[in-house]
């Protein structure tokens, strides 16, 4: 296994009903029995508590308050067993491309072959920055984008604590969008899927669980069978809290690793900027930047958790408003500071993973087999060398997942042919006319003229006057293709204009609630029916 950060890359589908899946999903057991063989191999101590009791505490808590959560909107199979394997998969609750969707079909189709446990995460621990999508409008003939807004919006806050604060903007906008895009797509399955957020959203105030509730409730009617948990959730567990307290008791051993995996990340993949794929975590003093957000009721705005030794304890703050302590060590037992972590999430002080802890506690502890998107594989070339460094152990394999859906036919293709081919075209006539030009005597002695130059031998210090005479020979053969140039550069131009004008039309990042259902419901499950 590597130690290193390793730089693979993954191609993005680009043709409709194209997908990626890596390993093929005909893989799945054989990664699942892998993976949990590795598990039981597993020797590592976190605050006196073997890695292993842990993972099963965690998935036990995992698919019981999946279980709890799901059951309040739609129907649960009960059927599988909580011991049996786990797959898991995440993202934010949003409208996102259908090509992310697709994650949670092929979720849902490797659980049902294997009689595994399928969850969904909500990952709710990150910002919602834009309350809208683009929305194709206009007519056939006149189109362009418009931005279609579900909510007003406000500094960026966590999804979780994310209300709708404009309920006309986020009612009426399954029927904008409708209203939008009646001249270009028939039947969006906005019609379907915006009725139940309204009716998710009236009984719980947050614009990405309405969102995801409705989504998930669509996915049912299609025959899907997964749950969903939030990440805000699962960071409410004991055995998370137990997970958090391990890494603060030893933050300045993890720091130190993952830096130093960052930077040699960074090294592998030729990355210049200092805060992709993550920024380095900070010290400053004494203070240690842990791998954790922080925020508060009352200050709902995502800090950076920063940590240091005091007495015998910890102390933690967001160096703003929030100031508590763990009665925690490095060599002593987590269950006090598990206890605290419980108390302060109680009174409103909520510690939520970064990115990067999310999908290590994802793979790592709670599931026997991880599906991701094409950016967390990318950057999970990272946690596997920090999860090999810090916990000593060989880090369990995921699958990447992702397909393309077009909206409408892509032209660009085309458009992209016929440009290269316009602009070979009027390089050749720059230096090549002589094989464009109408044939005639003056014609024939100007490329004879030309072939002579090719052909002479000068030495070094004269080279430069055979060029000038090739190029005067060009000139002479060009003038006799000045009309056809003038052609070729305006269709050059309009080329690029029209390429210009269907760029937007060819994007893969449409909504999939753009989508009708005819055209989205076979391509997706087609993708993800390839038996496992």
């Amino acid at each position: 296994m590597p130690v290193v950060p390793v730089n693979k890359s993954f191609s993005v589908p680009r043709g409709h009903g194209e997908g990626l899946i890596d390993p093929p999903l005909d893989q799945a057991r054989s990664l699942i029995e892998s993976n949990r063989s590795l598990r039981d191999q597993y020797d590592y101590d976190v605050q006196g508590q073997p890695l292993g009791q842990l993972i099963q505490n965690a998935q036990k808590e995992l698919l019981r308050e999946a279980q709890r959560h799901t059951t309040v909107y739609r129907d649960v199979d009960r059927s599988i067993g909580h011991d049996q394997p786990i797959i898991l998969a995440g993202h934010q609750p949003q409208l996102f491309h259908a090509g992310v969707w697709f994650k949670n079909f092929a979720l849902s189709s490797i659980a049902k072959h294997l009689k595994a446990n399928a969850v969904n995460l909500l990952v709710d621990n990150d910002i919602l920055r834009n309350p809208s999508i683009r929305v194709p409008a206009g007519s056939s003939s006149s189109r362009h984008i418009d931005t279609v807004m579900f909510d007003r919006s406000i500094e960026a806050i966590p999804y979780e604590e994310r209300a709708v604060l404009d309920e006309e903007l986020f009612t009426s906008f399954g029927d904008r969008v409708d209203g939008a895009a009646a001249g270009l797509v028939a039947h969006p399955l906005i019609g379907q899927l915006w009725p139940a957020a309204i009716e998710a959203f009236q009984e719980h105030n947050n614009a990405g669980y309405a969102i995801a509730r409705a989504r998930h409730r669509l996915e049912g009617h299609w025959g899907q069978n997964t749950l969903e948990l939030p990440v805000s959730k699962v960071s409410q567990t004991d055995s998370f809290y137990g997970f958090t307290a391990h890494l603060l008791a030893h933050l300045p051993r993890f720091q130190e690793i993952h830096n130093s995996s960052l930077a040699e990340y960074r090294r592998v993949n030729r990355i210049r900027s200092h805060s992709h794929p993550v920024p380095d975590l900070a010290m400053d003093g004494q203070w240690f930047e842990a791998p954790f957000w922080v925020w508060s009721n009352e200050s709902p705005h995502r800090e950076h958790l920063f940590v240091r030794s005091a007495g015998d304890g910890l102390e933690l703050t967001d160096r703003r408003q929030i100031r508590v302590s763990l009665e925690l060590s490095a060599d002593a037992d987590a269950d006090r500071a598990v206890e605290q972590l419980s108390s302060y999430a109680a009174k409103g002080i909520k510690i939520r993973p970064r990115a990067l802890i999310t999908t290590m506690y994802s793979r790592l502890v709670l599931s026997d087999l991880f599906l991701h998107g094409i950016g967390g594989a990318k950057y999970d070339q990272l946690t596997d060398a920090i999860i090999h460094r810090f916990f000593g152990v060989r880090p369990p394999e995921f699958m990447t997942l992702s397909a393309t859906a077009l909206l409408f036919e892509d032209e660009v293709q085309g458009l992209r042919n016929d440009l290269r081919r316009t602009k070979r075209l009027l390089r050749e006539y720059r230096f090549h006319p002589e094989g464009h030009v109408t044939q005639s005597p003056e014609v024939d002695r100007l490329v004879a003229e030309k072939s002579e130059w090719i052909q002479t031998q000068l030495p070094k210090g004269q080279r430069a006057e055979r060029h000038r005479n090739i190029e005067r020979v060009n000139f002479a053969l060009q003038d006799r293709l000045s009309v056809e140039s003038a052609k070729l550069s305006e269709k050059l131009d309009r080329l690029a204009m029209e390429l210009r004008r269907e760029l937007p039309f060819a994007s893969r990042e449409f909504s999939f609630c753009l989508f009708s259902e005819e055209t989205l419901r076979p391509l997706l499950l087609d993708l993800s029916r390839a038996a496992p």
